[in-house]
């Protein structure tokens, strides 16, 4: 029963921080034809983009936060190893499955606090940007909140996992090969 709940939220994790690398690349394209566009109209017609730079604002966090989940659940993140490595296989597995799990967790969790309070606080006082259309901001700001939320998802799912392979000795294998 509870393998088939783990299983399920693994799969529905995955689909998730699949949906954001996917939604973060969408905006990246969304920027790269914005600066395209921005560089012809100011060099090519000599009348520069009034919506240009506010485009790549908006775009850019999105873009960076959803993205966060995929690299963590497939373990695409920077790690320098040339220490870790030296450590036995049951200390590797507590450092990067359960410690690092839970202070990232706590990272997520305040990130998600204090995004939901400051995009809360965005709405309540109606903050626009200064750009000529004066865009609401509270939209960008909710990003935060749900982006980090789901990395602290991924980051109890590894967090389970590793508690699970610890108490299977997964560890072990890792030493006898």
């Amino acid at each position: 029963m509870i393998l088939k709940i783990v299983k399920a939220l693994d799969k529905a994790l995955d689909l998730l921080s699949n949906w954001g690398l996917a939604f973060s690349g969408i905006l990246l394209l969304a920027m790269a034809v914005n600066v395209t566009y921005g560089v012809v109209t100011r060099y090519v017609f000599s009348s520069p983009s009034v919506i240009s730079i506010e485009l790549l604002k908006i775009f850019l966090i999105p873009a960076c936060v959803f993205a966060v989940a995929y690299v963590h659940r497939n373990n695409r993140h920077l790690r320098v190893d040339f220490l870790f490595n030296r450590f036995p296989p049951i200390v590797q597995l507590i450092v990067s499955e359960i410690f690092l799990s839970v202070s990232g967790l706590c990272v997520a969790y305040v990130l998600v606090w204090k995004g939901w309070v400051s995009m809360l606080y965005s709405y309540q006082i109606g903050e626009a940007s200064y750009a000529i259309w004066a865009e609401p901001l509270w939209p960008v700001r909710l990003v935060i909140p749900i982006g980090y939320g789901l990395l602290g998802l991924v980051m109890v799912a590894q967090l389970f996992h590793g508690i699970g392979s610890l108490v299977a000795g997964k560890y072990k294998e890792a030493e006898s090969s």
